[in-house]
């Protein structure tokens, strides 16, 4: 899995600690939570960020790019 770092005011790191916090499991589940309950939100910051990242490489798909491509495949 890979590492990532938070950081806790003193406050709530003391607490964390001494109640037993699996600060892991809690920010997973916070995580998940966030996105099901934000899932659109989130999916358009993605594809916005997507979109902004493509423009600044000069990537420009032509809008029926997928269409194309689909009619040129050979059939199942």
């Amino acid at each position: 899995m890979p590492n990532r770092t938070i950081y806790l005011p003193a406050d709530l790191d003391e607490v964390s600690r001494r109640v037993g916090l699996n600060l892991s499991r809690l920010t997973q589940q916070a995580i998940r939570d966030f996105v099901a309950k934000h899932h659109e939100s989130a999916l358009e910051a993605r594809i916005d960020a997507i979109s902004a990242r493509s423009q600044e490489l000069g990537i420009d798909w032509p809008k029926n790019y997928l269409d194309d491509q689909r009619s040129e495949a050979p059939e199942r």
